[in-house]
């Protein structure tokens, strides 16, 4: 049995929520709604049809993680904005700095990465990607229409989760295999000598990228610190929690704190 109904949230620990609040609602239109077993220090941000979760860690950091795709885990989320460089005005007007200043990337669209607060790190993408190898032409074609009709004032909506992986065929076996997820397409990025190739994979309503490199990865820094600041877990929307959590086990996912599984790439996932 596979599961098609994908990412249901990103969960993400910061240092001080009335801060991350304010970050999130004034440079990507994100406001707090009532969310599942709400709790003090806890806020749920609807991003489009999923959601960000803001976990209140004190004292903690990013356990690690380096902003270097290399490394293996999550990576980024990113947002489909109507504008990037419109909504890049915001993030100047706000005294972010960019990790990576507004430009056209390969594949067709433009996109703009900047940090959170805490060092999240999030990208702003808008337009369609035209995929060097295709895999599936209607969903392929699907993204075209809806940039299309997507107005240049457009909010943020959320888009994908990107994971760096030693091994793609280890990444497919996992997720397109065992949950089920469409791979849609591929872009290679021929002008990185590190060999680096990106598959898009349909996770429900979002977009699961995966990263995979002829050089070497180095491992994920995850643990289950519960002050860790920054990519927590990713929760993933399943017919059977239960069930699922057994399957991805067998696919060679470990089990770590609080029912947190971790696959062999080092990505933290929740099935609920």
């Amino acid at each position: 049995m596979s599961d098609h109904k994908g990412i249901r949230h990103v969960e993400i620990g910061v240092a001080d929520l009335a801060r991350s609040l304010d970050f999130y609602r004034d440079l990507l239109d994100l406001t707090p709604a009532e969310g599942p077993a709400e709790s003090a220090g806890v806020a749920w941000l609807p991003a489009g049809s999923v959601l960000l979760k803001l976990v209140e860690t004190g004292d903690g950091d990013l356990g690690g993680w380096v902003n270097d795709d290399l490394q293996r885990g999550i990576r980024h989320i990113g947002f489909k904005v109507g504008d990037v460089d419109l909504r890049a005005e915001r993030v100047r007007d706000a005294g972010v700095p960019f990790t990576l200043p507004p430009l056209d990337a390969v594949g067709g669209v433009r996109i703009a990465f900047f940090q959170d607060p805490d060092g999240t790190h999030l990208e702003i993408t808008d337009n369609h990607l035209r995929y060097h190898r295709v895999a599936s032409p209607q969903l392929a074609e699907r993204e075209r229409l809806a940039a299309l009709s997507r107005p240049r004032t457009a909010p943020p909506v959320f888009d994908h989760v990107a994971v760096t992986s030693a091994g793609l065929d280890a990444a497919l076996a996992f997720y397109r295999d065992t949950l089920g997820y469409e791979v849609i397409g591929q872009i290679a990025q021929d002008q990185d000598p590190r060999g680096f190739l990106i598959t898009y994979m349909l996770a429900g309503d979002a977009v699961l990228e995966v990263f995979t490199f002829t050089a070497p990865t180095t491992a994920s820094p995850w643990t289950p610190d519960p002050c860790r600041r920054g990519f927590r877990h990713i929760a993933i929307a399943v017919r059977d929690p239960e069930e699922a959590a057994s399957r991805l086990t067998e696919a060679g996912a470990r089990v770590a704190r609080n029912g947190v599984l971790v696959d062999a790439d080092g990505v933290p996932l929740v099935t609920v």
